[in-house]
């Protein structure tokens, strides 16, 4: 089927419309990563750190279950500048799988991935993540308490928002900052 599809491809590639050329020289890219997802994986194995990084890339850029599966694989990655980047890039594909993966990540990760983490959990929109995020609003690293507060603003409405105005008298300006921005985000309806 993919020869197929590459023989159209090729074809629309000559189309007299150049939108109808624009959209199938996107198709092309995704369709030829198909085919280099096994260099990809290699890659993500046994690459650099900027071979890693570009590849984190390619995968959002080829999306679907063979993008996912390759950032998923970037999540185990001994370096956390792999895993963040590869958190972040998650945060396009919040399928139930995903987040599942990263909410399993939660508790054995620190620093900048643990704020990828929970900035991601957040930007799912899944309210049932409102209490697991809730624990890190008083967690050591200032950054942390940063992204839980707007990760938590995110997920929760009503008496929940006080839990957020406490954070204004934070020691640390990063929250504080953080607290600022979520107020700008208040809303008296109920999220969705």
């Amino acid at each position: 089927m993919l020869e197929r599809i590459e023989e159209v491809l090729v074809k629309l590639l000559a189309d007299p419309s150049a939108a109808v050329r624009e959209a199938a020289s996107g198709s092309m890219d995704r369709t030829l990563a198909r085919r280099s997802v096994e260099e990809f994986r290699s890659r993500i194995l046994r690459g650099t750190v900027e071979e890693k990084l570009r590849t984190i890339h390619a995968a959002v850029d080829l999306g679907g279950s063979e993008g996912v599966s390759l950032l998923q694989q970037a999540l185990s990655d001994r370096d956390t500048e792999i895993r963040g980047a590869a958190v972040r890039a998650l945060s396009s594909f919040p399928s139930p799988g995903v987040i599942k993966s990263l909410w399993e990540m939660l508790p054995r990760e620190r620093g900048v991935v643990l704020g990828n983490l929970l900035e991601t959990l957040g930007a799912s929109g899944r309210r049932e993540l409102a209490p697991h995020i809730e624990k890190f609003l008083d967690h050591p690293e200032p950054e942390v308490r940063a992204k839980a507060v707007k990760s938590f603003s995110r997920l929760c409405d009503g008496p929940e928002w006080e839990k957020i105005l406490l954070r204004a008298g934070d020691p640390n300006e990063t929250v504080r900052a953080a607290v600022a921005e979520a107020l700008g985000g208040w809303t008296s309806a109920p999220r969705s």
